[in-house]
This record gives structure tokens, C-alpha cells and sequence, in this order.
């Protein structure tokens, strides 16, 4: 999370609204939080936290916590929070609270809102979980990112369960929990196992066994099947053979009997066939003729009728023809006296103008002479302000004369504050070299009163020890001497005449030897090898002692060189310090004279500033009055000029009136003008459309009334043609009935009225005469087929029977064949699918146990503990980076098999012993090189390329030295992307931080934030 502004207002000492734009002090990577013991420094902090969580360090809600919170002087409390989420993006939250204005001590439920910046607009979301939006909990935000006061250490004191929980959240460690899908995955695999094995059960009876017997079944069967076979075709083809004997004389006797009714039906057609000849002669000849002229009967009559209707329109148009020449002549006078009335009009419309400009001219004349006075007035008080800002002028300058610039002070400060940070510098320096001296010292006088020289310490160390091996060598050499000896007495001693020797297995010994008691020398060769084993660690021991102070002492020479070399580095720095001293109207060694001249200029400055700013107020003043000035004279020109446009318009008006004569208007309204144009124009108006519309009316009509008058004599003559065409088809249809020998027209019609469908009558005739011809035909060949053949209807049934019964012994055979060849087609496959079950089951039992594997891996979030032990450890070596050169390689930090922390002591010989055997500056060191390590594997996991954390107070249990040194490191961090904002009220941390916001608070504003 990354800070880009916080407004507060009304909460605990912040009694009016403070902003921190937190972009200046981002960019300088390190910045400080500075004021007084009660100034409202951790306020701040407390601000943020309750703005995204609603909790605070202080107070929880059993505390009243928002009526503590709010400011005693204010009815409302309210926090603005915009910041960078793990995931760069920016988001703000709003929480604000009121007082109840009856009841002092009531404070309303806070009201928080989250908005989230989208398309350069805030768009408030529907929840308001901080946790998802920051990545953290309350309690891991206040471990890793706003560290309040007293708090700073507990990462290092947490149990390993809670430190467990910090780490699985901030590192996102639950991924890593496994167990539930394991469990959802061994419960799948479980179901699928059972049904797999359900199914198998289906297939207990499936074997190649089984398919075998089948096949040997399906060979007899088959076999079975191809004799009914045979027997079945032999009888199907008698059968099939006398079916067709039988089929033929059934056949001859049918068409025998359809022949005889075919002659029955002959006399008939051959009628048809003569109706047909006449039919079809009659309507060639007279069809046609009794079509045209019926067509000519109907159009006669319909011209006589339309030939009636066109007289009765013609009548009618001539008398509305009539009509309209009446009120032509009556509108005619108006519409000749039209071009004066026009001019008439124009004349008005002048005179209304000239009425309404001699108005505006009265109203100009009286606006131009009120803006004059404007004028004049405004230019009095713009002569004042010039005078003003020309004397405050000459002020300034009189004052600048004496000030000191500003960059000479600031380099003249920078380099008395160098200076002093330097003498300090040298004198903690010096310090730390005089005690490295004694720390050497010490040592080298012990390795002197014990005789140790360091040159050649390896080489008597090694001489002494080799000396102890040569002694114990001899003494064992000796001791093994002694215990042979021993051994032969005791085999001297057992031995007896008639037994075999147990070394060379003779029966007899002649010779047997004899020696004397070796105990009591074993005894004393034992005990000196003892001594000489104790001699022997004792040196050792005593040489690890010294070796340590060896080590030790070239630390401490190697540490010395490289402070004597700092030392060295600091008196250089001084002197070239001092040399570039090069202001004359100061002194180097007179800081205190310095400190008067600067606020001499200061106080003068504050005058310049102060006049400045008058001058600044003069000059807006005068340029709105000037402003004010150029508009008010613009103005009052335009008003001139409108004046004068008007009065030339009224009298270009005057000489445009054409007819009417201007003085007879003088005392009307320019509404009455305006009235009386409205009529005329109306009036004009409708004389000039009511004209033209009685023209147009009358050329149209007497034009209809010509087309109306052509069409009648048209109509007339096709009248007279269709008449003469009737006649001449009356007298060709009279000389088709003399050539055809018909009595008359009824004689005709009567024939058509038949109305034979000609096709379809020949077509029956013709497939009547083709069908008797072939039927004839059909009984003659059958006759000569059947000739030599004879029909037994006993032998046909009897074959008949034979052939069911073939047919159904075949079928049957059929069947069985099918049934086991489908029998062996399903065994067969469902062996293939039980295989591939066993195939499954196989896999299943081997994922059961590859799960059973995981979910002991997974029980009880152990995996997740090992991963968070990874981080830890991981974590714990990015700290010792820092932790050990704050602490002069003196201490590291390690974990322990139950992942608590533990320090190692290089000054103790490498022993490790618990983080709380630390000092409080040493807590500080540890805890802080924790978080800077913690923030930095935070980032690693985060979008954003910086991190930042607030770390409230610590600095106090810090010596000066170890100031430097948390100091120095805090400040390398800006070139890690890393942002860290310190909460202190350590005057000397105050000078070495370059940006600070500094919070001071009075009794009558409370606290106030200002950059420093």
C-alpha cells in the first residue's frame, strides 16, 4: 500500500481540517513525522487504520471509542484516505461521524464508503472490506505496514501458530491448504471405485469360456441351417413353377370374361365417335362467328351508355363555367389597384420603424449621459490605486537594499549544520577508536600473561599436540606389551599334560613358561595414559580459548583500521570543510552572529512579503477597475454609435415613403401602424389568391369542357363502326348455314351447347379401341401357352404345406443362429469393456493410494506450516543482511526447528540464545531489519513497484553510532524502491531527514500539519 493523500478533520487534537499530500514525500523515499510529546504524531497513523478497518491501536469499541476520538470542540469528525493497493490501483475511503446536537456525549455510527478510481472518476463500490482491497488483516496491516508505538517488536515474540496465520496471509500461503481438494478428490475417487466395482459385478459371468461353448454351439447350428436351406429351395421352386401355371389360367379366363363386356360396349362408342365428327365440324365453323358477335352486341351498348354520361358532364361544366366569369369580373378592380396597395404597404412598415427608432433614440441619449458619469468616477479611483502601488514600490525597495539573499543564508546554514554533524561525527569516532584500543589491548595482555605468541601459535599448538600423540603412543605400545605377557601366563597357567595347547595344539609341553605378575604395571601404564589424555584436552581447550581471542583480536585490529580509516576520512572532511568558507560578511567560528543576521533578514523578508502581498491586492484591484474601465467606454461608444445608426435610419426611412405622407401618423402608436399594415397586407393577400384561383379555375374547366366535346364525337364514330362490324357478321353466319345444310342458328347453338370436351372424347375412343385389340390378342397367345398344359389344384395345396413347413423349420434354424451369433457379438464385447474396467479399476486403486499419500501430506495444514517455515527461514536471511552490519557482525538471526527465533553470538563462541536476551536498541535493530525484509518479499508478490511502512518511534534506545547505522540503511532504501516515514520526536533524526512534516499544537487551533 502506497499513501497519496490524508484529510482529517475533528479527530483527537485535529480540531480543523489538515491534508497531507504524501506525493513530495513519497519521492524522497525516507521522511519524518516530527513534533512534541502530544502533538498528534501517532494520530495520524491511528487516522489511517480506523479510515480503512474502523480500529484503532488505543481504543476498541467498549471504550467509547468514537466520542474519545472526536475532538471536544467539534460536532464532526471525518477522515479522507487515497492510497495504492497491492495491486497499483487506487482507491479512497471516507469514514465521518457527527455529534447528536441534543446529547453531547452521543456520537452517531460512523459512515464509511470505499471508491475505487475509474475512468478519472471515483466509483463507490457495495462493500466496504478493507481486507480485500489491502491484501491484510488489521492486526498483519499493523505488523507490516503502520507499526504503532510499542508494537514494533511483536513479530518476533509471536507464537509459531500466530506467526503461522501472519504468514499464510500476507504470503498468500493458503494456497498451499490443500486438503479439502484432496478430500474432494479421494471422496470422487471412492464413488468412482464403487461404481466401477458395481459394474463389474454385471460382468461376473463374462469369460472366454463361456464364448467358446458358444462358438461350438453356432458351428452345429449353422450346419442345421444350410440342409433346411436346401430343402427349402427345392420345394420353393415346384411351388413357384405350378404357381405360375395357375396364374396363367386364371389369367385366360378373366380376359375371356373382360373381352365379352368389351363387345357389349362397342356399339356405344362407335355412336360417340359419330357425335364427335359433327360436334367438332359445327364449332370450327360457327363458334367463332357467335363469340365476335356477342363481343360486338356488348361494346355497342356500352358506348351508348358512356355516350349519354359524356353529354350530361358537358352540360354541367358550361353552366359552372358561366359562374366563375361572374366573379372574375367582380374581383377584377381589386386586383388592378394591387400595386398601389403594395406601396401602401411598404409606406407603413417605414413608418412603424421610424416611430420605434425615435423611441430607442430618447432611451440611448438618456443611458450614454448616465455612463459618462461612470466613467469619470471609476478613472478617479484607477489614478488612486497607481499612486498607491508606486509608493509601496519605492518601500520594497528600501528594504531589499538591507536584506540578505536567501540562497547566501541557506548555504551559510547548510554549512554550520555540516560542520557541527562533523565535529559530532569526530568525537563519536574518536570515541569508538579509543575503546576498539583498549578492547585490543586487553586482549593482547592476556595472550601475553599466557605466554601466546601469535605468529607462531598454530605452530606450538600442533608441536604440543603432537608431542601428547608421541607420549600416549609409546605408553600404548607399552600397555599392549603388557597385556600379551599377561595373556601367556594365563595360557601357561591352564596348561596340562594330555591336552592340546590352545596356540599350536601339542599334547605335550616340556618347556612350560613362566613369568612374572603383570597387573600392577598394566595398572600404572593405564593411569598414565589417562593423565596424559587429560593433559592432552585441557590443551585443547585451553588452545580453542585462545584461538577465539585470536580471532577475536584480528576482528577488533580489521574493525580498528577501518574506524582509524573513518576517523581519518572525518578530520579531512573538516578541513576541506573548512576551506570552503567563503562568506566575508560572516565568520566561521561565530555561529551565533549568523543566527542574528539571518533573522534581521528574516523580519525583513516577512516586511517585503507583507508589502508584497498589498501590492499583489492593489494590483488586482486596479486591474478590475481598469478592467471595469475599457468596458464601461466601450459600452458607452457603442451606445453613441447606436444613437447615431438610429437617427440615420429614421431619416433613410423618411425619403423611402413613396405614397403615404408620414405627418398624417405622427400621433399613432407603432402597435396601431403595425396593426393596420397586418390588415392591408391581409387584405392584399387574399385579392391577389382569390384572382388567380378564379383564372385558374376558369382555363381548366374551359379546357375540360373542349376534351369533353372531342371525346363525344370520338365515342360517336367507334359507335358507328361497331354497328357496321355486326352487320357483316350476321351476314357470313347466314352463309355458313346455307354451306353446312343447318336449318337455322337455333340448330347451331343447340349442337354447341353440348360443349364435348373433344380430347377427352377421342382420347376414351382411341384407348377403347387399342385395349380391345390387345386384350384379343393377349387371349390367343395364352391360349397357345397353355395348349399342352394341366392344372391339379390337389398336387398345388400339397405343395403349398410342404413349402410353410420348409419355411418355418428354415426360419426357426435362422434364429438360433442369429440368437447365438448375437450372443457371442455381446459376450464378446462386453469381455472387451470389462477388460478396460479392469483397466480402470487398476488406475483407481493406484490414484487411491497416491491420494491416500497426499492427504497425509495435507492433514492438518502441515505442508502449509513447512511452506510458511520456507518463507520464515528465507525471511530471517534478508534481515541478517541489515540486522548484521547494524550490529558490527556481532549478531545474526536464525530459526529453530520449532521456528522461533533465536540470535547467534559471535562474541560467545557462535552460541545462539533467545531473541529476548536482546537489549531494547538491539530489539529495535532486529525488528526493524525483519520489516524491511518482510515489506520486501511483500512487494515481490505485489503489482506495485514500491512498498512503504511507517515505524512509530524506537529510535531512542539507539546510541548515537547505531543511529547512524539504522540511518544509513534507512536512507539506501529510496534506491529500493522502498518508502519508509518515521514517527519520532529525536531532534537529531529531525536534522538529518531532508522532507518532514511537522506537527505542532496550540490551544486554540489544536494540532496543525506543515511540510518542512
Amino acid at each position: 500500500m502506497i499513501p497519496i493523500k490524508l484529510t482529517i478533520e475533528g479527530l483527537y487534537s485535529y480540531q480543523k481540517r489538515q491534508t497531507i499530500d504524501f506525493e513530495n514525500l513519497i519521492n524522497a523515499g525516507l521522511f519524518g513525522i516530527f513534533g512534541s510529546v502530544g502533538s498528534g504524531k501517532s494520530s495520524i497513523l491511528e487516522a489511517i487504520t480506523f479510515a480503512l478497518y474502523g480500529e484503532t491501536e488505543r481504543l476498541n469499541s467498549k471504550d467509547k471509542r468514537a466520542y474519545n476520538m472526536m475532538n471536544l470542540k467539534s460536532d464532526t469528525a471525518f477522515i479522507a484516505f487515497d492510497f495504492y493497493n497491492y495491486e497499483d490501483k487506487i482507491f479512497r475511503v471516507t469514514r465521518e461521524f457527527k455529534r447528536n446536537s441534543k446529547r453531547f456525549d452521543d456520537i452517531k455510527t460512523p459512515t464509511v464508503v470505499f471508491y475505487k478510481w475509474i475512468n478519472n472518476d471515483w466509483v463507490p463500490l457495495n462493500h466496504g472490506n478493507a481486507q480485500e482491497i489491502v491484501g491484510l488483516s488489521y492486526v498483519n496491516f499493523k505488523r507490516t505496514i503502520i507499526i504503532p508505538q510499542g508494537r514494533f517488536k511483536e513479530f518476533i515474540e509471536l507464537g509459531a501458530k500466530e506467526r503461522t496465520e501472519m504468514m499464510k496471509e500476507v504470503f498468500k500461503l493458503h494456497r498451499f491448504d490443500l486438503s479439502d481438494k484432496v478430500s474432494v478428490l479421494n471422496s470422487k475417487n471412492l464413488t468412482e471405485l464403487n461404481q466401477l466395482e458395481g459394474k463389474l459385478w454385471g460382468y461376473k459371468e463374462v469369460s472366454e469360456e463361456n464364448i467358446a461353448v458358444l462358438n461350438e454351439k453356432l458351428d452345429n447350428e449353422t450346419l442345421i441351417q444350410n440342409e433346411k436351406q436346401s430343402v427349402f429351395k427345392a420345394t420353393n421352386e415346384k411351388l413357384q413353377h405350378l404357381k405360375s401355371i395357375k396364374t396363367d389360367f386364371e389369367s385366360l379366363q378373366s380376359k375371356r370374361n373382360q373381352f365379352t363386356e368389351f363387345n357389349h360396349q362397342k356399339p356405344a362408342i362407335d355412336r360417340k365417335k359419330s357425335e364427335l365428327e359433327i360436334y367438332e365440324r359445327v364449332y370450327k365453323t360457327f363458334n367463332q362467328l357467335l363469340v365476335d358477335s356477342k363481343k360486338y352486341e356488348v361494346e355497342v351498348q356500352e358506348k351508348t351508355n358512356q355516350l349519354t354520361n359524356h353529354k350530361t358532364l358537358l352540360q354541367q361544366s358550361e353552366a359552372e363555367l358561366l359562374k366563375i366569369e361572374a366573379a372574375i369580373n367582380e374581383i377584377k378592380p381589386y386586383f388592378d389597384d394591387l400595386p398601389n396597395k403594395r406601396l401602401q404597404e411598404n409606406d407603413l412598415d417605414f413608418i412603424a420603424k421610424i416611430l420605434q427608432f425615435t423611441i430607442d433614440v430618447v432611451e440611448l441619449k438618456n443611458r450614454t449621459s448616465n455612463g459618462e458619469i461612470k466613467v469619470r468616477e471609476i478613472e478617479q479611483v484607477v489614478n488612486q490605486l497607481q499612486q498607491t502601488i508606486k509608493e509601496t514600490e519605492i518601500e520594497i525597495n528600501n528594504l531589499a537594499k538591507n536584506q540578505i539573499e536567501t540562497t547566501v543564508l541557506i548555504n551559510v546554514e547548510n554549512w554550520f549544520s555540516k560542520k557541527q554533524h562533523l565535529e559530532k561525527d569526530w568525537n563519536l569516532q574518536e570515541q569508538k577508536n579509543n575503546q576498539l584500543k583498549n578492547e585490543i589491548q586487553l586482549i593482547e595482555n592476556e595472550l601475553i600473561s599466557d605466554n601466546i605468541k601469535i605468529s607462531t601459535f598454530e605452530e606450538d599448538v600442533k608441536v604440543l599436540n603432537d608431542t601428547f600423540s608421541q607420549q600416549k603412543k609409546e605408553l600404548t605400545a607399552k600397555l599392549q606389551s603388557f597385556q600379551v605377557q599377561q595373556e601367556l601366563a594365563h595360557f601357561a597357567h591352564n596348561l596340562h599334560n594330555g591336552e592340546a595347547c590352545p596356540l599350536c595344539g601339542s599334547l605335550e609341553h616340556p618347556e612350560i613358561l613362566t613369568l612374572n605378575d603383570v597387573a600392577s604395571n598394566l595398572n600404572e601404564i593405564q593411569n598414565e595414559i589417562d593423565l596424559v589424555d587429560v593433559k592432552q584436552n585441557e590443551s585443547v581447550e585451553l588452545a580453542n580459548k585462545n584461538r577465539q581471542k585470536i580471532q577475536k583480536l584480528t576482528m577488533l585490529e580489521e574493525q580498528f583500521s577501518n574506524e582509524d580509516m573513518r576517523l581519518e576520512d572525518l578530520r579531512n572532511q573538516m578541513i576541506q570543510h573548512n576551506i570552503g568558507f567563503i562568506w566575508t560578511d560572516f565568520k566561521a567560528d561565530n555561529f551565533e552572529d549568523f543566527q542574528q543576521k539571518k533573522q534581521v533578514s528574516f523580519d525583513l523578508t516577512k516586511q517585503i512579503e507583507t508589502k508584497n502581498k498589498f501590492i499583489s491586492d492593489q494590483r488586482s484591484q486596479l486591474e478590475n477597475q481598469q478592467e471595469l474601465l475599457l468596458k464601461c467606454r466601450n459600452k458607452l461608444a457603442e451606445l453613441k454609435l447606436n444613437e447615431a445608426e438610429k437617427q440615420a435610419q429614421i431619416n433613410q426611412n423618411l425619403s423611402n415613403l413613396k405614397v403615404l405622407d408620414f405627418a398624417d401618423f405622427n400621433n399613432f402608436s407603432v402597435e396601431e401602424i403595425e396593426q393596420k399594415l397586418n390588415d392591408l397586407k391581409v387584405f392584399n393577400q387574399k385579392t391577389e389568391t382569390d384572382f388567380s384561383l378564379y383564372n385558374q379555375q376558369y382555363n381548366q374547366l374551359n379546357t375540360q369542357i373542349q376534351v369533353q366535346k372531342a371525346s363525344i364525337i370520338s365515342i360517336e364514330k367507334q359507335l358507328f363502326d361497331l354497328n357496321k362490324n355486326l352487320e357483316d357478321l350476321n351476314d357470313l353466319f347466314n352463309k355458313n348455314l346455307t354451306d353446312q345444310n343447318i336449318e337455322n342458328k337455333q340448330k347451331v347453338v343447340k349442337i354447341l351447347h353440348l360443349n364435348l370436351n373433344v380430347e377427352v372424347v377421342r382420347k376414351e375412343i382411341e384407348e377403347f379401341t387399342v385395349a380391345y385389340k390387345t386384350l384379343n390378342n393377349e387371349i390367343q397367345n395364352l391360349e397357345t401357352k397353355l395348349k399342352d398344359e394341366f392344372f391339379n389344384e390337389a398336387t398345388y395345396y400339397q405343395y403349398e404345406k410342404d413349402f410353410e413347413t420348409a419355411e418355418i423349420e428354415l426360419k426357426i434354424a435362422t434364429e438360433n443362429v442369429t440368437k447365438t451369433n448375437a450372443e457371442i457379438t455381446r459376450l464378446t464385447e462386453a469381455f472387451n469393456q470389462k477388460k478396460e474396467l479392469l483397466t480402470a479399476l487398476d488406475q483407481l486403486k493406484k490414484r487411491a493410494e497416491n491420494l491416500k499419500t497426499m492427504s497425509n501430506l495435507f492433514k492438518g495444514a502441515g505442508f502449509v506450516q513447512y511452506v510458511s517455515s520456507i518463507y520464515l527461514k528465507q525471511l530471517c536471511e534478508n534481515a541478517n543482511v541489515r540486522f548484521r552490519k547494524m550490529t558490527r557482525n556481532q549478531l545474526s538471526l536464525q530459526v529453530n526447528e520449532a521456528n522461533d527465533f533465536e540470535v547467534i553470538d559471535y562474541l560467545n563462541e557462535g552460541r545462539t540464545r533467545s531473541v529476548k536476551t536482546l537489549s531494547g536498541g538491539q530489539s529495535f535493530q532486529v525488528s526493524l531489519s525483519l520489516a524491511l525484509a518482510l515489506a520486501e518479499s511483500v512487494q515481490t508478490n505485489s503489482i506495485a513497484s514500491k512498498n512503504f511502512f511507517f515505524i512509530d518511534e524506537g529510535f531512542g534506545t539507539q546510541d548515537a553510532e547505531s543511529v547512524n547505522i539504522v540511518f544509513e540503511t534507512l536512507n539506501n532504501l529510496h534506491k529500493e524502491n522502498r518508502i519508509v516515514g518515521i514517527i519520532s520526536h529525536v531532534e537529531e533524526l529531525k536534522e538529518r531527514i531532508p522532507v518532514a512534516l511537522q506537527i505542532t499544537k496550540t490551544d486554540e487551533d489544536g494540532s496543525l500539519i506543515k511540510v518542512v
